[in-house]
């Protein structure tokens, strides 16, 4: 008796089970779409062409060597040569290279003269991966032309190749860490964690906002406050605006300290960027919540969204090491632009002018997923006012 009420148990919940396309889609489409996902992320399985910029001071052909051998390297791509270390020192706080290699002035006439000369590298380890495989490419190329200037130089003298290797350093390289001087992994790594799960946990809260007034039936309430698509929609999201802002914030600068994170940007930038991006949620979470009207619906389908976007937002692993489909599809996401502005501001002490990119991007989600969130509410409105029209008639005819 026992096994045979167990065997309908089990083929009573098997019937239910398939028979919820929800529930398949998720189970064995969630399995396959995530691992092709994060396949297609790390095929690659190590970066390449990460930019540095060159500060060539000699202009010699020695140095011209320097460069081509950089570009050469798997690792790296020599995105600029400049003669100029400021505008160098800029493009490595805006993050438009990783890495800058100077070469100093008098470089080859130091070499022939055995002075040995200096080549500084300046790395920006704020992402420890990008800047430890940086600085593995740099230093390779630059020990196999040291090495080679060596063997050139004793060898003129008749000494073998062998022994002018090891008594000759033609110059030496320094190396210097900056924004996450210590490869602090916490620093390099939490507030992106944080900053993904932070947004998975609002969307999930936001994608109830309309959903459960319709699945509930109460929708027909907010129009006996008023039936302007602008309030109602100002109405509903500013108190999860207030919310959502005070997490962040609290998170911060209260949490942050507390585990030796210094916020070094300034308090208004990262206040106008946290708000832009607390917006683009809301419309995105918005957008989904009017569009799919069922509670469990709207939280499954905002939670796959945001289940792999700190995968695909080149928070840890350049977006430029994803295929195109993959970067078209993180670009389509708020926390992709978020966490490069917010790594910015938080770590770099960018102001607002150095992240208007990643605002731009967001921006324009917020009119695309609002319009199509207004819209939708309208269209919604619309139809509950229908409902009503029908019984005022009636009622009216009725006195008459």
């Amino acid at each position: 008796m026992m096994m045979k009420a167990l065997w309908g148990i089990m083929r009573r919940e098997f019937r239910l089970f398939f028979h919820t396309p929800i529930a398949i889609a998720i189970l064995f489409g969630g399995p396959l779409f995530f691992g092709i996902l994060i396949g297609l992320v790390y095929d690659h399985a190590k970066p390449v062409d990460l930019p540095i910029v060159v500060v060539d001071k000699d202009g010699s052909p020695m140095s011209g060597d320097i460069v081509d051998a950089l570009d050469d390297n798997q690792y790296i791509k020599v995105w600029k040569v400049t003669g100029s270390e400021f505008e160098a020192r800029e493009y490595l706080r805006t993050q438009k290279v990783e890495g800058i290699v100077t070469i100093p002035a008098n470089f080859e006439s130091d070499i022939n003269q055995k002075r040995c000369p200096e080549i500084q590298v300046d790395l920006n380890t704020v992402n420890i991966l990008t800047s430890n495989y940086i600085n593995t490419g740099i230093l390779k190329t630059l020990g196999v032309i040291n090495a080679g200037i060596e063997i050139n130089t004793m060898e003129k003298t008749g000494m073998p190749a062998e022994i002018a290797e090891k008594q000759f350093q033609a110059f030496s390289v320094n190396t210097d860490r900056f924004y996450n001087p210590e490869s602090n992994y916490l620093r390099f790594l939490w507030p992106g964690i944080t900053g993904g799960i932070l947004q998975q946990i609002f969307l999930l809260v936001i994608a109830l906002i309309f959903s459960k007034e319709f699945e509930k039936r109460i929708f027909g309430q907010l129009l006996t406050y008023s039936k302007s698509t602008n309030i109602i929609l100002l109405g509903k999201t500013l108190p999860y605006i207030i919310v959502m802002m005070t997490i962040w914030l609290g998170m911060l600068y209260v949490m942050y300290p507390c585990f030796k994170l210094e916020i070094i940007g300034g308090f208004g930038p990262m206040l106008l960027f946290s708000f832009i991006f607390v917006l683009c949620l809301l419309a995105m979470g918005i957008m989904v919540s009017l569009l799919f009207p069922s509670m469990l619906l709207s939280t499954e389908i905002l939670m796959i969204i945001a289940t792999p976007s700190f995968i695909v937002s080149g928070y840890t692993w350049p977006i430029s090491q994803m295929p195109v489909v993959i970067q078209a599809f993180a670009n389509l996401l708020p926390l992709t632009h978020f966490l490069s502005g917010f790594r910015k501001i938080a770590f770099l002490g960018n102001g607002l002018r150095d992240v208007w990119p990643e605002m731009s991007m967001m921006l324009i989600m917020i009119a695309v997923y609002g319009a199509i969130s207004w819209f939708a509410l309208w269209i919604r409105i619309r139809k509950e006012k229908r409902k009503y029209i029908p019984q005022d008639e009636v009622s009216i005819q009725g006195i008459a």
